[in-house]
């Protein structure tokens, strides 16, 4: 157990800091330590007490944790809406943009703090005198979020017994242990539950390649690792397994692409953008272009993209500052070739932190076409269903500037900006 210690003084961690990193590592974390604990500089310590401050910083950091989950609980459900007959939660469009965070991302941590507020004290209190990180957490409110509050008390009381011990997997483990043994007749359920979660994540990486990751019912995964088996299989070359494994799932959905009745986008044909500069495609330089849904590619690569004619790709070219070089009708509804610019430069919604795709997105009227605003690059951009809606119900207001800077300003009169998406 922890003891508690009188108050370390800047003084102290400044005249003694090899005494003072041990006292902070043995002892409950404050408020009032955090002056001192910041004052130590690891250079005038020795290795073991390295460690120390190390961990006494990881103590301070889940006290402060414990308190940051009180102002996210505090604000949960406040920013209210009415939209037609639809009552609409936006805060978590405050705290995404606030912390710099996904709505999505700020909607779990509000749904976490939630959940430590009001339904586990015990683990709260062990965060709050670092006794657990916030990463255990945040494991328990996930887990028994679903469940009943009685459910939910047994499976608390149950896994914090040895959780301060515990590492994050070796907890995780329990965790799983203590929610199938409080309430086994419900597995199917709860497999069901799991299901209804599943999705696929596309997360670009460094030259040239993107990550796919998918969250898949088990049978689905089968069925999927079976035919991608089975196409490689049939092929003799020089590639790997693995190698043949991943062109066999491309060559699949690129015979879907070329089905005439996969449903159109803005509509038109799907098919994938490649922007790259006129002088590119002209051979007199190298310029990086743009791939939509990853980002920058070699101009090798684009001009072989912006070649192929099997109507996969399509092709955007731009001058050497990003602008399209074929669009300038003046309709409400952008002209195809205007809305493939802006799906191609704006790639997300616009709305801070949002990471939907543009070509899934509304294109939206900054200034509104009915008060005389233009339907053009400076005006026009992508903002989804949901955030489309927040600029014209819920209060959010939205400046561009000609840099291509955007300025949201929220119903509180918090300012964000979201820079344009070629810097």
């Amino acid at each position: 157990m922890f003891e508690h210690a009188p108050p370390v003084s800047e003084v102290d961690a400044l005249e003694c800091p090899d005494a003072v990193a041990a006292e902070l590592a043995s002892s409950l974390p404050r408020a009032e330590d955090i002056s001192a604990l910041v004052l130590l500089d690891p250079d005038t310590l020795s290795d073991a007490r390295r460690v120390d401050l190390l961990v006494a910083f990881e103590r301070h950091i889940a006290l402060l944790q414990a308190a940051q989950q009180q102002v996210l609980a505090s604000l949960d459900g406040r920013a209210l809406d009415w939209s037609g007959k639809k009552l609409i939660d936006y805060t978590r469009e405050q705290v995404g943009a606030a912390l710099r965070l996904s709505p999505g991302t700020a909607e779990r941590r509000l749904s976490i703090a939630r959940t430590l507020v009001a339904r586990l004290p015990a683990t709260l209190a062990l965060l709050r005198g670092g006794q657990l990180t916030y990463l255990h957490a945040m494991k328990l409110a996930e887990a028994i979020a679903p469940l009943d509050a009685e459910t939910g008390a047994k499976i608390e009381q149950r896994v914090l017994t040895r959780a301060p011990e515990q590492t994050l997997a070796q907890f995780g483990t329990s965790l799983r242990r203590a929610v199938i043994a409080a309430d086994p007749r419900r597995a199917e359920q709860r497999h069901e539950d799991a299901v209804a979660g599943r999705r696929v994540v596309f997360t670009p990486q460094d030259d040239g390649v993107t990550e796919l990751w998918a969250l898949l019912p088990a049978d689905g995964a089968a069925l999927i690792e079976t035919v991608s088996n089975s196409l490689a299989s049939g092929q003799t070359d020089d590639r790997s397994a693995d190698q043949r494994r991943a062109d066999a799932l491309v060559d699949v959905f690129a015979r879907v692409l070329g089905d005439p009745s996969l449903p159109d986008q803005h509509g038109r044909r799907p098919a994938i953008q490649v922007s790259v500069q006129l002088s590119t495609l002209l051979g007199c330089d190298n310029q990086p272009a743009q791939l939509d849904g990853y980002g920058p590619i070699t101009a090798d690569m684009a001009c072989r993209l912006a070649a192929d004619e099997s109507g996969t790709w399509r092709r955007l070219v731009t001058d050497d500052t990003g602008q399209l070089l074929d669009y300038g009708r003046k309709t409400y509804r952008p002209p195809a070739s205007l809305t493939d610019h802006l799906i191609a430069r704006d790639r997300t919604c616009t709305f801070p932190g949002c990471r939907r795709t543009a070509r899934l997105c509304d294109l939206d009227h900054a200034e509104a076409w009915t008060d005389g605003g233009d339907t053009n690059p400076a005006n026009v951009a992508a903002l989804c269903a949901r955030h489309h809606n927040a600029k014209h119900h819920a209060g959010w207001r939205v400046k561009h500037r000609q840099d291509g800077t955007r300025t949201w300003t929220s119903p509180t009169g918090h300012r964000y900006l979201v820079p344009p998406p070629f810097d």
